[in-house]
């Protein structure tokens, strides 16, 4: 009786890759709506907007109780200017976006967009509600 020669041949089996990544893949699409919520709760005005592209931003939260958040850190409005100046002391072409509510007085945000012009941002936005219905 003759022996015969085998050969192995060696193969990688990417099913278990594949499913391993969709798995990873499903989990970040679950999730990842509840990573950007902020704890404070703010009702923004409504206006006609353009979505602006994904940035490099800070975004700086103003209640109508008075209490601000940068970055979703609260902070309270005499140590905003260095919260805020830590943010663009090392990205100065960051965009600030200030989510003010809609039942603040303009002169409240005119402060507030003040010092974030003193902090050293060079481009400011302010965050609004996209408008829902007819031509108003």
């Amino acid at each position: 009786m003759r022996m015969r020669d085998y050969r192995m041949e060696a193969k990688t089996d990417v099913v278990p890759i594949i499913n391993v990544s969709l798995v990873i893949v499903l989990t970040l699409m679950i999730i990842s709506p509840f990573l950007n919520n902020s704890d404070l709760e703010v009702q923004l005005p409504e206006a006609t907007t353009t979505e602006t592209e994904d940035q490099d931003k800070v975004e700086i939260v103003m209640t109508a109780d008075g209490r601000f958040s940068v970055q979703e850190a609260e902070v309270d409005f005499a140590s905003l200017p260095a919260a805020l100046a830590d943010q663009f002391v090392n990205a100065p072409s960051r965009m600030a976006v200030l989510k003010a509510d809609k039942g603040i007085a303009y002169g409240d945000v005119e402060r507030v967009i003040a010092v974030i012009q003193k902090a050293g941002a060079p481009r400011i936005a302010l965050a609004t509600e996209q408008k829902t219905g007819g031509g108003d």
